[in-house]
């Protein structure tokens, strides 16, 4: 009892540090975001006294925050067709507005290729070497999603077209888990084991899950329908077998009132078959015939763009990615101000590509003029670093916040092109070494009640070592946010802020030389960080006592644009930079409760986003206009939807996607055809009705309803063509242990 009244006293001086109305954002049965750091968020479930208190406030719209950002809890994700098995990516963009879902799982974020910072439990975490870290962190494992489009404090760096914060779940007070098994369409397997609990004391609480998954679908397959149809997908799926697992672990310890420790591990492996084209398909088909006019009307003068993505049937190319991740945690508290968390942390990447020369390279005797290539990869990357953050209210109207992160990183292994069977491959083994440090200052100013000033200042540094050569940049960006609260239903924001964006450390020193037909080492490292401004202006309001609209309008502008390139038909992706570039848009959501049983959400995006003079990179060529165009991750219109039903144990969801379709063509002047596709999911609860499987849950999924096997991409350059699944059906069934 001692014990938990010191746990108690504890939440209480974190609640102190936070301001009341921040918490009540923190309610995790309510949609609404946290404008407060994750560190205040993790003691909720170990008070529910204060939980029952938190619940009571009825402001579903932050007083204080200038971000935008959205929130989804655990208790939704699991009523969501796959449920905690939805991968990361697809639960972003199939709930969040702003967010357009490309290839592979990637995500566009407001006119942002890639460039996607996630933070685990109040600590950012270093980018894995394909860039694909949301496939490897399963929804199973958190307590909440936060995320932050817009409007970003200087306390968040260097990866800022969205910050993903992952609050991870912590052990019950009763020990106790899950047994889950799901298969479907695809031959799709995936058996989960979560559990966890905590000692008789509560000073020590543990939680792990265990996951497998397989499927003959892991990428999305590049093939149309038919030659003369490149609007729809084809049924088959060719070489396209993956499997992998998964391992997290977290213990929390809290020693006295004073102190709380918490250790993470997380762990993901995954092997893919890259996806061929069904044998029906060659290069002499009309579809890859130079000049060939394409469905949307577009004769390719490049004809080397389709075939950098044409593998025969027997090609057997294949992608196995691995990751490893550990930090430590101690929080604090000093007094009932002022709040230390010292963060050291180490991740560990990996990603190798196995090539198929002879079939990779089989056609390319008959298109000399082709530039095609074998590629293989076997890299690997070290990060080691240290985040502190140091919190002090002043007074009950002023909150400041302090911190840095240091890490270095050190990315090295082989990277192999070949350009004809009768050539040797060119080869890369120079390791890169990069150093990057980051220190903010931020204050949260209560000039008035209704009037919040969130003003900060950050500075970042990084320094890369390739080859002998070392390049380095820096920035000082001031960041400022305004929020004006008119009424307790009525909120406006206005934001600006300078952004400071590097590429990441596994970049590869290489480019392709057009006039030699071949590949050879950068001089240098070559991709130079973006520097941009960011405007935001925004309006919340509450109505019907339990819905939220918004709407937000937002312009970023800035030099060396970051822009990706994937590595053929791999989900590796590879940055590079335009001279200039700009982006702007407007987004609507609204989200809320209409009875005690139904509850609904509709977010609707417009932007545009335009770059100019592509430089460096693996492919260096430089536009020759001076005009902008239109950037190939660019979706015009983008629409999410949900409806959720949930009485007594049953429960019912239905979720609708729309695009105006990503880009193509000459300078990405070409739109694909929308697409609209629909998921749903039909879940029971059993309580005694089966005597030996109690409490189990049991629930069907159908997934893209209207079997829309629409272009994600078509003849993108050196990326290829890539096409969503067509219907799938799965059952769950879970059973608590």
């Amino acid at each position: 009892m001692q014990l938990r009244n010191l746990i108690h006293t504890f939440t209480s001086f974190t609640l102190l540090l936070t301001g009341p109305l921040a918490w009540a954002e923190a309610d995790f049965s309510s949609n609404s975001a946290s404008t407060e750091p994750p560190e205040t968020l993790t003691e909720s479930e170990e008070s529910p006294t204060q939980v029952i208190q938190i619940r009571a406030k009825k402001r579903m719209i932050s007083p204080k925050s200038a971000t935008s950002s959205s929130t989804i809890t655990r208790e939704q994700i699991a009523k969501l067709p796959q449920g905690q098995e939805i991968s990361l990516p697809k639960l972003i963009t199939a709930t969040t507005p702003g967010v357009i879902s490309g290839p592979f799982g990637q995500m566009y974020f407001r006119g942002n290729h890639a460039n996607i910072l996630y933070q685990l439990d109040g600590v950012p975490m270093p980018e894995s070497s394909s860039g694909s870290f949301g496939q490897a962190m399963s929804p199973r494992n958190l307590e909440r999603l936060e995320v932050i489009t817009g409007g970003i404090p200087a306390e968040y760096g260097q990866r800022l077209s969205a910050i993903v914060n992952l609050i991870t779940k912590t052990g019950p007070e009763k020990p106790g888990g899950e047994v889950e098994l799901n298969f479907g369409s695809y031959d799709s397997l995936t058996p989960h084991l979560i559990y966890g609990g905590s000692n008789d004391s509560g000073s020590l609480h543990y939680f792990f899950s265990l996951n497998y998954q397989q499927t003959n679908r892991g990428l999305d397959t590049p093939q149309p329908e038919s030659d003369s149809n490149q609007k729809q997908g084809g049924s088959e799926s060719v070489h396209n077998f993956s499997n992998g697992n998964s391992e997290f672990a977290k213990i929390d310890w809290i020693p006295d009132s004073k102190n709380k420790f918490s250790f993470t591990a997380l762990h993901s492996q995954t092997f893919y078959q890259i996806p061929n084209y069904p044998s029906s398909f060659s290069p002499n088909s009309p579809l890859f015939s130079p000049g060939f006019q394409d469905a949307f009307g577009n004769t390719n003068d490049d004809p080397s763009l389709p075939l950098y993505n044409f593998l025969p049937a027997t090609t057997n190319d294949t992608q196995n990615e691995r990751t490893f991740y550990v930090q430590a945690v101690w929080k604090h508290l000093f007094n009932e101000k002022s709040f230390l968390q010292v963060a050291p942390f180490y991740r560990y990447s990996s990603i190798q590509v196995g090539n198929d020369p002879e079939n990779d390279l089989s056609f390319k005797s008959k298109f000399p003029q082709l530039d095609i290539a074998s590629f293989a990869l076997n890299r690997y990357t070290h990060s080691l670093g240290l985040r502190t953050d140091y919190s002090l209210r002043t007074s009950d109207s002023n909150r400041l916040k302090t911190g840095f992160q240091l890490q270095t990183s050190r990315a090295e292994g082989t990277a192999s092109f070949q350009t004809a069977l009768n050539q040797a491959p060119y080869t890369d083994s120079a390791p890169v070494l990069g150093h990057s440090m980051g220190a903010y200052i931020q204050d949260e100013y209560s000039i008035i009640k209704s009037l919040v000033l969130n003003a900060g200042m950050r500075f970042d540094a990084t320094q890369f070592s390739y080859a002998g050569q070392t390049s380095r940049d820096s920035l000082f960006q001031p960041r400022i946010g305004l929020s004006y609260l008119l009424s307790d239903e009525t909120k406006f924001h206005l934001f600006y802020g300078k952004l400071f964006q590097p590429a990441s450390i596994e970049s590869l020193p290489i480019e392709y030389d057009e006039n030699s037909s071949s590949f050879r080492a950068t001089q240098g490292y070559t991709i130079r960080a973006e520097k941009a401004d960011f405007y935001e202006v925004g309006v919340n309001q509450q109505f019907l006592g339990n819905q939220v609209a918004t709407f937000n309008i937002y312009y970023r502008n800035g030099i060396d644009i970051i822009d990706d390139h994937q590595l053929l038909n791999t989900s590796i992706a590879q940055p590079y930079n335009l001279l200039k570039g700009y982006a702007y848009g407007a987004e609507f959501g609204l989200k809320g409760q209409i009875n005690e049983d139904w509850s609904h959400f509709l977010n609707y995006s417009y932007g545009i986003a335009k770059g100019m003079e592509r430089q460096g990179g693996i492919l260096p060529g430089v536009q020759t206009t001076d005009d902008y165009q239109f950037l190939d991750h660019l979706q015009v219109h983008t629409a999410n939807a949900g409806i959720s039903y949930t009485k007594n144990q049953v429960w019912w969801n239905l979720m609708g996607l729309y695009g105006s379709g990503l880009r193509t063509g000459p300078n990405n002047s070409i739109a694909l055809p929308p697409h609209l596709s629909f998921d749903t999911t039909l879940g029971y609860q059993f309580k005694n009705e089966i005597p030996w499987l109690p409490r189990s849950k049991v629930s069907v999924d159908v997934l893209n309803i209207l079997d829309n096997r629409y272009p994600i991409t078509i003849a993108n350059g050196f990326n290829g063509s890539h096409y969503a699944a067509g219907r799938m059906f799965y059952l769950r069934l879970a059973v608590p242990i």
